[in-house]
């Protein structure tokens, strides 16, 4: 765990480097994890049956969630995945949601598959988006994030971070999803 922590602490400086600026003291990253990272926690939908969970040595953590997408459209969030948050997040917060994803099999024709939607949103109705982003990977391994403050405060359960997939016809692993509150 400790390797990946690493690496994405020095790929969020450029994230965290206002308050680097400012003169405060960097935080122990594992801290400031407030959501269920490993793939066996992700909420899946969608899909027909429960996607595997696969051993990949190449990812942070050793495993990934290998999602099968049987084709895209106009719909990109009928195929998607859910991490709930643990702890609860103040009005102000800077947030980064950050994800490693890999295509496993790419869109026929394609170089890289596209993740429609990553976001952190309400995890019931409306659903309202507090801010995301999209992302594109190939078949190696790629770090992807979204950066975003929280718009009030929020208690336990009440946001989640939310991939939307289903965007062509793919195979996409998705290995660690950390939600980073960087004020604590």
């Amino acid at each position: 765990m400790k390797t990946w922590l690493i690496t994405l602490a020095c790929c969020l400086s450029a994230a965290a480097a206002p308050a680097f600026a400012q003169g405060q003291p960097q935080s122990d990253v594992s801290k400031q994890i407030i959501n269920a990272p490993t793939p066996e926690t992700f909420n899946v939908y969608g899909l027909s049956t429960k996607p595997a969970v696969v051993k990949d040595k190449n990812v942070q953590g050793g495993r990934a969630l290998r999602v099968p997408i049987a084709g895209g459209g106009d719909q990109p969030w009928s195929v998607g995945l859910i991490s709930s948050i643990n702890q609860p997040v103040k009005k102000g917060d800077k947030l980064v949601a950050a994800v490693w994803a890999r295509a496993e099999k790419l869109p026929e024709g394609a170089t890289t598959a596209k993740i429609a939607t990553i976001q952190v949103g309400l995890a019931k109705e409306p659903y309202t988006t507090v801010f995301k982003g999209e992302a594109e990977v190939g078949s190696e391994w790629k770090m992807v994030h979204v950066v975003g403050v929280a718009d009030r405060d929020y208690a336990v359960g009440d946001i989640s971070v939310s991939l939307h997939l289903a965007t062509a016809k793919q195979v996409l692993d998705i290995g660690p999803i950390l939600l980073l509150d960087l004020n604590k």
